[in-house]
Formats: C-alpha cells, structure tokens, sequence
C-alpha cells in the first residue's frame, strides 16, 4: 500500500453518516492527491448527495474526519476561498446579467473587488462566451446557464474543485470544452472530485475511481482496473444515435431524464425503470426518427466491477 502524500490537498479518514439506525455512508476513505482527478461512483443518488454536502462542511458526518490542506479545523469560510465546487442542479440569479452573476460569485468566495472584473472577463474569454457578459441570465438556454454555472467554479481559481454530475444536460461540443478545461486545470495544479452515478464517463477524466455500493465504499483504484458502466439501481441506460440533442433539451428535461451527450448526434439517456417513462421516450426517440443502439440494465453492475476487483 503506497504512503499518503505529503500535504495532500484533502483526506478522508472512515466517514460515516448515519440517520437513525440506518448508514446512509460508511467506511468511506481516500487521499485526493495534487494534480489529481478523483471519481467517486454510486449505485444510488443519496450517498453523493450527502458526501458532496458533506465535503463543503454543509452537513456534519457521524462519525470520521476531513482533512483539507492539512487543517483539521478549517472553517467553511475559509475553505470556500480554496475550494470551487459545481451541481448540475446549480443555477444563479434569473434577473441578474451573466456579468453580474460572475461577480457576484467572486464575491462569494472572496476575490477582491479590484480582481474580480478581469476575473470575469478572462473565464467568459476561456469559455468563449464573452459576447454574453450584458445577457440576463433567464434568457439563456439551458446548457449554455449550466457551462456558465461551471465556469463561475473557476472565478477564484481555487486549488480543489468539486463537481456533482458536471456532464449532465449539456450538448456534445459543450462536454468536450469543459473536459478539456478540467484536464488543463489538472496541468496546472489543481485537484479534483468528481461525483457521478455514471461512471461510463468518468472513465474518460479521472485518474481514479471510488465505488460506493449502497453508501459503502467498496473499492478504489485507477480508472483502468475497473470495468465500468452506467447508472444505478432500477435504471434503465438508453444509448441512442441519430438523435439531435440540443433541440430536445426542453423535452428531455420535462421528462425528468438525465442524459450525456456521448457525440454530436448521439447520447446516453438515463430513466427509472418505470412503463410510463420509458413509453414517454420511445415515443418521442419514434417521432425525432432516432435509433436506439441498447438499452442496458445497470442495478447490479457497480457492485460486479467492485467484486472483479476485490477478486483480483
């Protein structure tokens, strides 16, 4: 077993997180290195959910320690000065110019005033969405507010970044931009977690995988050790092509589907397991005369990838 690095940007030493007698996480441990991507995977929503909150001092674990920057005792408003963090349900203020919504960010995690202009201006040129500085934030389509909520992240250039599910509900072109960006912030120093129920595309970015099974953390190791897939518990994975993605987001949305745009005509569309949804996105796949390539049933695959490892 190797040594924890020196200075390690973030440890987690056996979280738990229990709610009356159940755990809704337990033995939950790693190191996040420098310069490092980190997957943390779940079969189900609510272990990420509450480790992400957990991980931005929102919510207290039961039992166990977080250790950023080796400081046992930082304080959130300290931390969000170094951290940024990102949730593909995060939206900023409707009424307010995308300009504003920067700073207003900046503000939040400390950047001084006489910085946070030129800030602003540089992550709206490195996310080629300069021209869009003086737009109310509302009239903005959805995926163009997501990849703008996820550059706001970057507005203090923190030294580790969080990011909840940050390839949900975004077009192709839009994915491979940010993926980019993530892997150019790792060049540059900077430390990340990444938490996702969908570990097919986390295998294209992160130098590490943790699996979670039900809360519990199962096995860790490098991307390559595992053979991953999609999904969680009672989900149904459609991978579909011939599919125009970016003229359905308001279709798909209402649905209350997530899906991942794996290229410019093609995705991957998650759903629960339900007749009624599922007859709902075969209906509209029929009408947008869209080719469904499989439909996968992913319940048991992350505690098989954890077992093949375990057994290794």
């Amino acid at each position: 077993m190797s040594l924890e690095p020196t200075g390690a940007p973030l440890r987690v030493s056996d979280l738990s997180l229990k709610r009356g007698d159940h755990f809704l996480l337990s033995n939950i441990s790693f190191v996040l290195d420098h310069s490092e991507i980190l997957g943390v995977v779940s079969n189900r929503i609510e272990p990420v959910d509450h480790l992400f909150r957990i991980l931005l001092l929102l919510e207290k674990p039961t039992s166990g320690t977080i250790i950023y920057f080796n400081n046992p005792v930082i304080r959130r408003k300290d931390l969000i000065k170094r951290i940024g963090f990102y949730s593909c349900q995060m939206d900023l203020l409707g009424n307010s110019t995308v300009l504003d919504n920067l700073l207003l960010s900046a503000s939040m995690h400390g950047l001084p005033k006489e910085k946070s202009l030129a800030r602003a201006k540089e992550i709206l040129s490195l996310f080629e969405a300069s021209d869009l500085a003086p737009v109310k934030w509302f009239r903005l389509p959805l995926s163009l507010r997501r990849k703008l909520c996820f550059a706001s992240t970057f507005i203090h250039d923190p030294a580790v970044v969080l990011l909840y599910d940050p390839f949900r509900g975004i077009p192709f072109d839009v994915a491979v931009l940010m993926r980019n960006f993530i892997r150019t912030s790792i060049d540059l120093g900077k430390s990340m977690v990444i938490f996702s129920t969908t570990p097919l595309l986390l295998d294209e970015v992160c130098d590490r995988i943790v699996i979670l099974h039900n809360g519990q953390q199962t096995a860790m190791d490098h991307v390559e050790s595992f053979v991953t897939g999609v999904g969680g518990p009672g989900i149904l994975s459609f991978h579909v092509s011939k599919f125009n993605i970016e003229a359905n987001i308001d279709a798909l949305e209402k649905m209350g589907v997530s899906w991942y745009a794996t290229g410019e005509n093609e995705a991957v569309i998650e759903l629960d397991n339900a007749p009624e949804k599922i007859q709902g996105l075969l209906d509209l796949l029929v009408k947008k005369g869209a080719v469904v390539d499989k439909i996968i049933s992913s319940r048991q695959h992350l505690l098989e990838s954890a077992n093949r490892f375990m057994e290794v």
